[in-house]
């Protein structure tokens, strides 16, 4: 229900334009108005205007138009709501509630804003009282000047999981509210509650308007998890906030790039650097939501100065998880582009992240990595080129393929198109016929590719390889569908079986071309075999090496083993079985991980190599789980039988 015109005519008249303005920019008098530079496009001599008489401002170098209600929303990068609550409380006015249950949720909200403010200043407090010697000694150890713990307002949750519930309490804020916010949790073997975060450094999360919704907690010692994050409640949605976001509204402003990084010290070691555009996803892979709260923050297409780059910049850690969550953004970033919305790609080497980087380096190393991210249109070039040597027609095939579908996700028909030329350019230099002599590959063939950002081994253990590789050409074969969701890492894999491999590439080949109409199994066994002879750029032997390999996998030895790979099936069946056939090979994946990251803690034995064993052997924990319950779930075990 909208607000009365009356409160909204109301709080015009108290509120001078020119005030509102005045606050965030310079003003001249001219005449009876007001003249400033823009603030919504770049120029150097004033032509905005501000008329308190009428109401309004206006820009004659852009047309920016509006009210004081407008000029907040657009300069402050506020919802209408928010824009009238903020110059409803600088007027003295009360936001009029539409409906009793309005009122009733606005007044249940503000107590839980002040229960976290109180839990704030309680774990500020704990931190520099003698109990908390150990978290700020941590916290001084990495760096941190006492003036920037207070400025990050940075705490500490005791280890007496009784202690912040007494204090609330004592403060008339009860129980179940403290429990809705995520604050205190019931014991499972006793009848009592307990905190929620206990010994830990804590880190207050604002929101949009910089009012603590949430805490992110840091283990001190050896305990697991090592960060605890806050529940999803009422005021918080880990998925749809970022770390900071408040302090980066303003920073867009000051000509102050949007780094997304990894962790809550990342995003304070920036932001000590002068980089107060850093912001950081809560315990998640960064989402779409998240991706587009960063654009909000941007200005206006017509506002930007042409000669810089207002897209984010992504700037995960250096080693292979960093890589994977770098990746991840990229993918769901994809169906989101637009010409006025992207990002970018920064990668570290060597330091472990940007914090390490600063304080190893200072910040003119943290200037160099920035200055050398890269544009969306490298990101997925680097990415699709991933593990591939594209020395054959299979390899470029499904380098070719893994490109192409990453582009069709872009849904903006316009960039799309663009992006589609500009990959076609590309791909015509990187794969130039080069004749007798000069720079050429095998078969004389230029195949330079870009440096990937970097390698990710999708190559499962040899014992139990075979029957994965048969389970999954099999899947392939006989459901084609499967190439438009699982085309990509279906052309990243690399089979240890000659055979299988010389069939995968040759699979990647006939799917990744251009028609009108995906192939069927029937259509897909025709091409199999009308091209099957003719296999340009196939050493000798491969394609008999591929052919016996197609004789094993349609065997009845395969179907004994992976019923849901046969031609019968339902494609839902067979796209679960898939899915559960992949997920053996991401565990193997990790597992190689924590192989490496178990000898560089007994190499380093510091506290960022132990958090790293324990982070692996969580996920690699947790995935099995995971792949247990979606095999039962949908009754699509390894060993199924026919």
């Amino acid at each position: 229900m909208p607000l009365p015109s009356s409160f909204l005519e109301e709080l015009r008249d108290r509120l001078p334009l020119s005030e509102i303005v005045g606050k965030r920019l310079r003003l001249t008098r001219a005449g009876r108005e007001y003249k400033a530079c823009c603030p919504f496009h770049n120029e150097k001599s004033p032509s905005f205007y501000i008329n308190d008489d009428k109401r309004f401002y206006h820009c004659f170098g852009c047309g920016a138009h509006g009210d004081v209600i407008g000029f907040l929303m657009r300069h402050d990068r506020l919802s209408f709501p928010e824009a009238v609550e903020q110059l409803a409380a600088q007027a003295g006015m009360q936001v009029p509630q539409s409906a009793p249950e309005d009122r009733e949720r606005f007044d249940r909200e503000k107590r839980l804003y002040q229960l976290l403010e109180r839990a704030t200043i309680f774990f500020e407090e704990q931190l520099f009282a003698p109990g908390g010697n150990a978290a700020l000694n941590y916290l001084r150890n990495r760096g941190l000047s006492d003036d920037a713990i207070r400025r990050f307002r940075l705490g500490y949750s005791p280890n007496d999981g009784q202690a912040l519930i007494r204090k609330l309490i004592g403060e008339n804020y009860k129980l179940d509210e403290l429990i809705e916010v995520g604050l205190a949790k019931k014991s499972e073997e006793r009848d009592e509650h307990y905190s929620f975060f206990r010994n830990r450094v804590m880190f207050p999360v604002g929101d949009r308007k910089g009012r603590t919704v949430a805490f992110g907690g840091r283990v001190l010692g050896d305990g697991e998890p090592k960060y605890l994050n806050s529940i999803d409640h009422v005021l918080f949605h880990k998925g749809r906030l970022l770390y900071g976001l408040s302090r980066a509204r303003v920073a867009i402003t000051q000509n102050q790039p949007l780094i997304v990084v990894e962790g809550y010290m990342d995003v304070i070691a920036l932001v000590e650097a002068g980089y107060t555009g850093a912001v950081a996803p809560l315990g998640t892979a960064l989402t779409e939501d998240q991706l587009t709260a960063l654009w909000k923050l941007l200005p206006p297409f017509e506002a930007r100065d042409p000669a810089r780059d207002y897209s984010p910049i992504l700037c995960f850690d250096g080693d292979a998880a960093g890589v994977r969550a770098a990746t991840r953004a990229v993918e769901r970033a994809l169906p989101l582009l637009a010409p006025t919305q992207t990002i970018r790609l920064a990668a570290i080497t060597g330091a472990k992240d940007p914090d390490d980087l600063i304080r190893q380096s200072g910040k003119s190393a943290m200037d160099a990595v920035l200055k050398q991210a890269k544009p969306m249109i490298e990101a997925i070039w680097e990415i699709s080129a991933e593990g591939r040597r594209l020395q054959t027609p299979e390899d470029r095939g499904g380098f070719i393929a893994a490109l192409k579908q990453r582009v069709s996700r872009i849904a903006n028909e316009t960039l799309r198109k663009l992006y589609q030329d500009d990959i076609q350019k590309r791909l015509t230099a990187a794969f130039e016929w080069r004749g007798a002599g000069g720079d050429q590959g095998k078969n004389g063939w230029k195949t330079q590719a870009p440096t990937p950002i970097a390698r990710i081994s999708r190559h499962a253990p040899p014992g139990a390889r075979r029957q994965r590789e048969r389970a999954l050409l099999a899947l392939m074969i006989n459901h084609p569908a499967l190439f438009a969701d699982f085309g990509e890492d279906f052309a990243h894999l690399g089979f240890g079986a000659p055979e299988f491999e010389a069939l995968r590439q040759r699979l990647v080949g006939i799917l990744s071309l251009d028609s009108q109409e995906p192939l069927d199994a029937p259509e897909l066994y025709r091409h199999l075999s009308a091209t099957g002879e003719a296999d340009l750029g196939m050493e000798q032997g491969q394609s008999g090496s591929w052919r016996a390999g197609l004789a094993e996998v349609l065997s009845d030895t395969t179907y004994m083993h992976v019923g849901f790979a046969r031609p019968d099936r339902p494609l839902e069946q067979a796209r679960q079985g898939w899915k559960s056939v992949w997920n053996m090979y991401v565990q193997e994946q990790l597992k190689a991980d924590l192989e490496a990251a178990k000898q560089r803690h007994v190499e380093e034995d510091s506290d960022e190599s132990l958090a790293r064993l324990v982070a692996l052997r969580e996920q690699v924990e947790s995935l099995a789980r995971q792949g247990g319950e979606d095999a039962e779930d949908h009754s699509l075990p390894m060993s199924q039988e026919n």
